[in-house]
């Protein structure tokens, strides 16, 4: 058995967690941290026994012995981060969302278009194409249970904002370096699952969209903000497909985050995080009578989201897989959901 030596390039939260599932797998060892405060740096490091860091993520990627890095650092340092690390020979796992800006976004993909022979994963497999949940609901639609979607409609709504989920996280609440709000950092994992559930096939074709921000005052919580806080896009996809896709924090009102899949002879409810309902409801009719029935998703003894990322990115460094979020199909969703934003 191979081990994979890994350099963590951002100590941050998603940094440390990554760390930790990386060291939880007997393929993994982190030889590296980096960060640009020198007290997070040295304290991941210290938390994870790692003799190695650095304020520099260069040093990482000058070490020979290094195979592959996780960039969990801000979305604004990611292209250049992204493209260092491919030009100095090391795999990437990215994490979401992979950019701040649409021209980011192409930086990326010419730099992994440059380097085939490395292995690139985009983070938004986690909680979308890894689980449990999306394997049920994809394997109804692919025996023709729905028969065609033809619609699609999802929608979370909640006051809170991501500077309470994360205090430490200032950064995301900049569109400059964060690239939006709601939309950017929750939307790759929706589009991920829901586009993802019909092959990846759907290309957008019109949007219509809004997005308003200062609803809700946060200048006790950050400095400073500027993302949207609520925002509903109606998408148009090839083949006839439509999709009301609405996203808030920060909105005055609550709505859970659930997806409705419409199809010719069937549709689905659920909420597709592994942390809510685990039932799926089909709807259907038999001899044009409705009927409806109720899904369990075994979750027992399923992986933690995080860990699996780190397990899929490690099984494709040995090449038992290959990436289910390659950096193409990820910038395909960035696009869209820069378009939502006007960008």
């Amino acid at each position: 058995m191979k081990t994979h030596r890994i350099g963590i390039i951002g100590a941050g939260m998603y940094g440390k967690i990554l760390a930790g599932c990386f060291q939880k797998d007997p393929r993994a060892r982190v030889t590296w941290i980096n960060s640009a405060s020198e007290a997070t740096t040295k304290a991941a490091a210290h938390e994870f026994g790692v003799e190695k860091w650095t304020l520099d993520y260069r040093e990482v990627l000058a070490d020979p012995a290094v195979d592959a890095v996780a960039i969990a650092t801000p979305p604004y340092l990611h292209a250049r981060q992204f493209s260092d690390a491919l030009a100095a020979g090391k795999h990437v796992l990215l994490e979401k969302p992979m950019a701040e800006s649409p021209q980011s976004v192409e930086k990326i993909v010419q730099a992994a278009e440059q380097s085939p022979r490395l292995i690139t994963l985009d983070a938004s497999a986690r909680h979308t194409r890894l689980t449990r949940k999306f394997g049920l609901i994809k394997s109804i639609i692919d025996r023709g249970g729905l028969g065609e979607i033809y619609h699609i409609h999802h929608n979370h709504l909640q006051r809170g904002t991501f500077i309470e989920w994360n205090p430490k996280g200032a950064w995301a609440m900049n569109q400059k370096l964060a690239g939006g709000g709601p939309f950017i950092d929750w939307g790759v994992y929706d589009l991920s699952f829901h586009l993802g559930l019909l092959g990846d096939k759907p290309e957008l074709k019109t949007v219509r969209s809004f997005a308003r921000r200062g609803l809700r005052d946060v200048s006790r919580l950050v400095a400073f903000s500027d993302i949207e806080q609520h925002g509903a896009a109606w998408l148009e996809f090839s083949g006839g497909l439509t999709y009301y896709y609405e996203r808030g924090s920060g909105v005055h009102a609550e709505a859970p985050n659930e997806t409705r899949l419409y199809g010719t002879k069937g549709g689905l409810r659920f909420q597709f995080p592994a942390w809510d309902s685990n039932t799926v409801e089909r709807f259907y009719d038999v001899e044009g009578e409705p009927r409806k029935e109720e899904l369990t998703v075994e979750a027992g003894g399923a992986l933690d989201d995080s860990q699996a990322v780190a397990v899929h990115f490690l099984d494709c460094l040995d090449g038992k897989s290959k990436p289910l979020m390659p950096i193409p199909l990820a910038a395909k969703h960035m696009r869209i959901l820069f378009a939502i934003l006007g960008q």
